[in-house]
């Protein structure tokens, strides 16, 4: 009886073994699928404007740490605008002079705000970086910010999606240009559209 006992116990005992290597095999596969799809996923995301992986097998890690870098970024800059054009003053609380720009367009976001770049003698419109709540605030404020033409504080100020050091560059070139058209024609309207500049007589809808 006691040999009867003993031998059952074994068997308890091996069958919960096999139970666990079974639970630790499958939880295994779903991190290692869940790993593949996130991995997969970083790497659909940066294909548009980076190279992956070499063809014959796959990136080294300096490639790989560049490529989550960039998606990282990109996903930052998503949730970024950048206002051009706003006077810089002493003592300014720079995000309470954000929101007074947001509620001439009729919004109230919730944000974080800086002046981005050195500043120097004879700069004072220094852009602002402004950090919103998600991609959809910043789609939202982008909707809006074409009423700040007819604005009477403020229609000297842009907004504009927050890029790479390249495109900032091209923004920035974009805005001086769109200023002095709008200093050269003030009898029309004068706006930045699909990153090219449009112009209209002010009594046309």
């Amino acid at each position: 009886n006691q040999k009867w006992v003993i031998s059952l116990q074994e068997r308890i005992i091996m069958e919960k073994d096999k139970k666990l290597e079974g639970v630790e095999a499958a939880v295994k596969t779903s991190v290692e699928s869940n790993l593949k799809e996130q991995f997969k996923s970083y790497s659909e995301a940066a294909a548009e404007n980076i190279m992956v992986c070499p063809s014959d097998g796959l990136a080294d890690p300096a490639t790989l740490k560049k490529v989550v870098k960039s998606v990282v970024q990109e996903e930052d800059r998503s949730k970024n605008v950048i206002v051009f054009g706003l006077p810089e003053k002493m003592d300014e609380r720079i995000e309470e002079r954000v929101q007074e720009v947001f509620q001439e367009i009729g919004l109230k976001p919730t944000l974080q705000a800086c002046r981005v770049g050195k500043l120097s003698q004879g700069k004072s419109k220094r852009p602002v970086k402004v950090s919103l709540s998600s991609s959809s605030t910043v789609h939202q404020v982008l909707s809006q910010v074409r009423k700040l033409r007819n604005s009477s504080s403020f229609n000297q100020v842009y907004v504009r999606p927050d890029r790479s050091e390249e495109e900032r560059t091209q923004d920035r070139l974009l805005v001086q240009e769109l200023i002095k058209k709008r200093e050269a024609e003030p009898d029309k309207l004068h706006f930045i559209r699909a990153g090219t500049i449009h112009s209209k007589n002010k009594t046309s809808e």
